[in-house]
């Protein structure tokens, strides 16, 4: 970052929210002015106007999606730094945000010395993952590489062991030998490090790899 104070856009349809965030980042050494706008329209009249070092902005607001906003943004303005601030923590906005040209994310519910963090690791080049969403992230990841070693036909065991089938069932069931199964069930135990059928399935379930319903 150069000697020059930043320009930051705040985006929120929460107004206790915006004047609150406005007042922790209007204190930092590093900001210049803050601009608040409370909707998407609001943002782009703004952004139409002139540019911002930094966008700081909701993925839900009233009358766009937040991501159609980052999309818009970084259409006008390619070399554009979004700090997403976001109260959701589910793995599909956070698969989304990933997948996002954005410079970082993090959550409503983090401290301002994150907030304050976030701000200035973007301004100074680099890029921000709030703890919360970097432990999330590491479990998806975690649970991909799982995904990866099961074969079809432990995927098909797993999800009869979840079913509370028995060995002699689901031998039926894939007709196969039980020494098939049995040999599928320890390849599972081990691959998931799991101490019984119970500790397994709820290693499944926790992963992602099998729904809950499927107990």
């Amino acid at each position: 970052m150069t000697s020059q104070k930043a320009r930051i856009l705040l985006v929120d349809d929460h107004t206790l929210i915006l004047q609150g965030i406005k007042h922790v980042v209007s204190q930092m050494p590093e900001i210049e002015k803050v601009y608040t706008a409370s909707s998407g329209t609001e943002a782009m009249l703004l952004i139409d106007m002139q540019p911002f070092d930094i966008y700081l902005l909701d993925v839900e607001l009233p009358d766009t999606n937040g991501f159609e906003l980052i999309d818009k943004i970084l259409q006008k303005h390619p070399e554009a730094r979004i700090l997403v601030n976001t109260m959701h923590e589910e793995i599909w906005i956070l698969k989304r945000l990933t997948k996002a040209s954005i410079s970082g994310a993090i959550l409503k519910s983090a401290d301002i010395n994150e907030l304050t963090l976030a701000i200035q690791t973007i301004l100074k080049g680099g890029q921000y993952l709030c703890k919360r969403f970097k432990t999330i992230l590491n479990r998806m990841q975690t649970e991909e590489q799982i995904k990866e070693q099961l074969t079809l036909r432990e995927m098909e065991v797993l999800q009869a062991i979840a079913k509370g089938f028995n060995t002699r069932e689901i031998a039926d069931l894939l007709h196969v030998s039980n020494n098939t199964i049995e040999t599928h069930r320890k390849s599972l135990m081990s691959k998931l490090e799991a101490r019984n059928a119970v500790d397994l399935v709820l290693k499944a379930i926790n992963l992602g790899i099998i729904p809950l319903d499927s107990k």
